[in-house]
């Protein structure tokens, strides 16, 4: 999955948490807490993947200073 791709994927993930397997980039598990989100993953049969919080997405921008 290109990086690309991933940022449109983790937009339906907003305010979750989710697992994602690594080099794959594949979300594998999500939740509202992280428990949640890992024992989806596990529950799968996975073991070794990256736990994190999705924050909101907001246009916005960096002034030039």
């Amino acid at each position: 999955m290109n990086h690309k791709n991933l940022l449109d994927e983790l937009k339906k993930y907003e305010n979750k948490w989710v697992a994602l397997l690594e080099p794959d980039k594949k979300i594998i598990g999500s939740g509202k807490d992280v428990s949640e989100a890992k024992q989806e993953a596990v529950k799968k049969g996975y073991k070794d993947f990256i736990l994190f919080k999705v924050f909101p997405f907001r246009a916005g921008y960096v002034p030039f200073l």
